[in-house]
């Protein structure tokens, strides 16, 4: 009876799973038709006035490379301002006005602002430095980011349109190849901005800003109500209400963004948390709106896998935890479901068609076709353990913002790419550990272990091979969660 119901449970799963990878496909499918050009102005083209906002909250260590980066655009001095809108309570302010005093010739209008308070974390910082901008455009950076000196002459001219609201460039990454966590980061990525982004785009579904590296019409923010700080995620939560106004995004897949990944498992963990809730918040609030909206069918359909997205933690956490009894199960005849050895290969078959997603995403972002087969491998087993790692963590933030349940904003520790960096992690910004999850994670590595031990009992890999991701991946959670696995200095 319990191997029956463990099998339906973990096929049912798997079905959920199908459906989402078969959503993929048919992304990869509009993805591979299709790419927006790069526009430019005409030579005598009159250039509008455009605002770059930096919302930057205790970023000591990446700031001075994002303001000097910024100060590096190619754009006329007297039609751009720097919006430094600093909410910090470290040393990063006094970082901010010594970089301005140190500026020399001509310069753009750097403008260091600050608020009493936090209220409203991020979006309450955009929103604060909106009322006080002047440009037609707003460019919006992270702090990890390290824009390209054409960024607006590239992404500008595609506002001719009167109805194009946002233009959003895809991510690239500086230190993709400095450990094999950024590795497996860059992996997860590439799939989105390649993949899902670009498939999404061309198939005219609703397009997300990414919260960095996109630059947005004034008109569009407003017309949309403004920037919300009910739920984690204000960047999707906006594209949505905008695009269910009527308003056109872009994506430019041939325009990137360099960035920065989080080069531990913890600032992953805090980065997938912030985002994965936030879906789920989004899901909450904007779900209903978009069915009742004058969006596409096609829109609407593809949009709701959207914001169903983060649900993904969810159906990631059953079938980890039920694959290693099942297969026990199955080698062992214990299930008595009918055609469960041929149902079974939904198994395998689910697992085979994530890999092909991952591997094409990867290989359409890569300057590199030639992919080493071993370092792909590895990176996405490290990929899928660290997603083990987090998928409990993940799990309870998801029914947290299914439930309206708040917390506060958390921003990804960033610590620079360059020489020192496990110095900086080691004094950087540390959070403190939710014990009832950590409990719950060593109890499943322990649940690991024993699936582990058992799979002797009758040589079987598959129960094997689970229970070693499930160790590994909370191993990771659990005693490195501050560890780089920097490969090179």
């Amino acid at each position: 009876m319990m191997a029956n119901l463990t099998f339906y449970l973990w096929f049912f799963f798997n079905v959920l799973l199908l459906i989402h990878i078969l959503h993929e496909l048919v992304l990869l499918f509009y993805a591979l038709t299709d790419r927006t050009k790069v526009r430019r102005l005409p030579a005598d083209a009159k250039l509008p006035f455009v605002t770059i906002q930096l919302p930057l909250y205790n970023e000591k260590y990446v700031v001075g490379r994002l303001l000097e980066t910024v100060s590096q655009l190619d754009y006329p001095k007297e039609l751009l301002e720097v919006q430094i809108l600093d909410d910090s309570s470290d040393e990063t302010s006094t970082l901010i006005q010594k970089f301005i005093a140190q500026l020399k010739g001509p310069q753009f209008d750097f403008q260091h602002i600050r608020r009493e308070d936090r209220s409203g974390y991020k979006a309450g910082a955009l929103d604060y430095g909106l009322k006080l901008a002047k440009g037609e455009f707003i460019a919006i950076f992270d702090a990890d980011f390290v824009p390209d000196p054409q960024f607006i002459v590239n992404t500008i001219a595609h506002f001719e349109n009167p109805e194009v609201g946002l233009v959003q460039t895809r991510w690239l990454h500086i230190n993709e190849n400095d450990s094999i966590l950024t590795r497996a980061q860059a992996i997860m990525l590439n799939t989105h901005f390649s993949i899902e982004n670009l498939g999404r785009s061309n198939a005219k579904g609703f397009v997300s800003f990414n919260g960095t590296a996109g630059i947005w019409r004034r008109d569009c923010i407003y017309s949309a109500g403004g920037w919300h700080a009910d739920t984690l995620t204000e960047d999707l939560d906006l594209s949505f209400r905008a695009q269910m106004k009527g308003w056109k995004f872009k994506y430019l897949f041939d325009v990137g963004s360099p960035a920065e990944l989080p080069v531990t498992f913890d600032a992953y963990r805090t980065q997938q948390f912030r985002w994965s809730k936030g879906t789920a918040e989004c899901l909450r609030k904007n779900m209903g709106e978009l069915w009742k909206s004058a969006a596409t069918f096609n829109a609407k359909l593809i949009g709701s896998f959207h914001l169903l997205n983060s649900s993904i933690y969810l159906l990631v956490v059953g079938i980890l935890l039920l694959s290693p009894a099942v297969y026990y199960f199955q080698k062992t005849n214990a299930i008595s479901v009918p055609f469960s050895d041929t149902l079974s290969f939904i198994g395998p078959l689910v697992l085979a068609s994530l890999l092909a997603i991952l591997y094409v995403g990867d290989t359409m972002a890569s300057k590199n076709k030639l992919k080493s087969t071993l370092l792909f491998n590895l990176s996405v087993f490290i990929y899928f353990s660290m997603t083990t790692g987090i998928s409990l963590y993940m799990a309870f933030g998801i029914i947290e913002g299914y439930l309206g349940k708040k917390s506060e904003f958390v921003r990804t520790p960033k610590f620079g790419s360059t020489s020192g960096l496990l110095n900086r992690v080691k004094r950087g910004y540390n959070f403190k550990k939710e014990y009832s999850i950590l409990i719950l994670e060593i109890l499943a590595m322990c649940y690991g272990f024993f699936w582990m031990v058992a799979s002797f009992y009758n040589f079987n890999v598959m129960t094997f091979s689970y229970g070693l991701v499930i160790i590994f991946g909370f191993s990771l959670s659990i005693f490195f969660k501050n560890q780089t696995f920097r490969w090179r200095s």
